[in-house]
């Protein structure tokens, strides 16, 4: 699993919206606002019903962002995504992306 950094982490933790993309049955993107919980581990829990939840089923590959404007800041991952409960899915990071959050 791809690590965080501590400043991702932070951002992480002050949002609580983020987008999450799956891969339909056809291949087809689906890209849906999502909210989530950061784990301790560095995985990101989030509630997975209708057509994310059956795409994760079928394709466990996800794109994940979270950003905020103003100034324009943010994170993106890329990972797989199980469902672990009844509607709910994490996602275990294997690379991130961050822009706007300092050094």
């Amino acid at each position: 699993m791809a690590g965080l950094e501590e400043v991702e982490l932070e951002f992480l933790r002050s949002q609580r919206i983020g987008r999450l993309a799956t891969v339909g049955p056809r291949g087809q993107p689906h890209v849906m606002p999502v909210m989530y919980q950061l784990l301790e581990d560095g995985s990101l829990e989030f509630d997975a019903d209708g057509v994310k939840l059956r795409n994760l089923s079928g394709e466990p590959r996800v794109a994940f962002v979270v950003d905020a404007m103003g100034p324009k800041r943010g994170v993106a991952i890329q990972g797989r995504a199980s469902v672990v409960g009844h509607e709910r899915a994490r996602l275990e990071p294997r690379r991130t992306y961050s822009w706007g959050l300092g050094s």
